[in-house]
């Protein structure tokens, strides 16, 4: 007999799980632009969207594509007032790498992603701060972005309960 069609409630529940990883990223995105004022340090924001990008990277690549991540890069540099590219470069640079090793994390404990993700988001951190230095012909402080490299570290585990809810939920 022919395959049942699905139905259009069907079709529409599929895309809306589909969308989560992309909706997550840019919800994450406008949270990251409404800054913490921390004393001695002004405003830091933890370094969600290169938390979400690393997830996704690794365990669903398919549901946030290169071109989405170039995409919220970019608006992140216009929000957070970052050279345009800048931050875009590094999430993609996160992006890349992540996809590339996804082997190493997949089907291993939590924490070797933790690992995998600190050391790639210290190298996104540099580079941004190398970019910065170049594009200002300055050195820049180094403070706020350790900081925020901080931050954003101790808080991925909290974020990863998040995405593998929103994980399971797409896979449902």
């Amino acid at each position: 007999g022919a395959a049942m069609k699905p139905s259009f409630a069907q079709r529409l529940d599929l895309w809306a799980r589909r969308s989560i990883p992309v909706v997550l990223t840019l919800l994450l995105l406008l949270l990251g632009a409404v800054p913490l004022g921390v004393p001695y340090l002004g405003s830091v924001a933890p370094a969600y969207t290169l938390m979400a990008v690393f997830y996704w990277a690794v365990y669903r690549p398919d549901l946030l594509p290169l071109g989405v991540v170039f995409v919220i890069g970019v608006l992140e540099d216009a929000l957070s007032g970052l050279p345009l590219g800048v931050g875009a470069l590094a999430l993609l640079f996160v992006y890349g790498t992540a996809l590339g090793q996804r082997r190493a994390f997949l089907k291993r404990p939590f924490y070797i992603a933790w690992i995998g993700f600190a050391v790639l988001a210290a190298m996104a951190a540099l580079l941004i701060w190398l970019l910065i230095a170049v594009l200002n012909g300055a050195m820049i402080g180094v403070r706020p972005a350790m900081f925020q490299y901080a931050i954003t570290v101790a808080l991925f585990p909290c974020l990863a309960i998040l995405f593998v809810a929103a994980h399971r939920h797409i896979q449902r």
